[in-house]
């Protein structure tokens, strides 16, 4: 079990992945969040037309690495 100051605010029940770097060094890094949670009816690419921004369904740089 490690302690976390409660001065670091983390939320009850935050989650975190620890990871060890070459060096030993332990970090915890946050969990991914969906970030359409609370509107699971949210349309990405409505939101884009509406804008009006393009998407031609080309990969340009790591876009699509997942």
């Amino acid at each position: 079990m490690v302690t976390i100051p409660s001065s670091f605010e983390i939320p009850e029940n935050a989650e975190y992945t620890p990871v060890m770097d070459e060096n030993g060094i332990i970090s915890f890094i946050p969990v991914h969040q969906n970030l359409f949670k609370k509107d699971p009816s949210y349309d990405v690419k409505a939101a884009m037309d509406e804008m009006g921004i393009g998407d031609h369904g080309q990969s340009i740089g790591k876009e699509n690495v997942w």
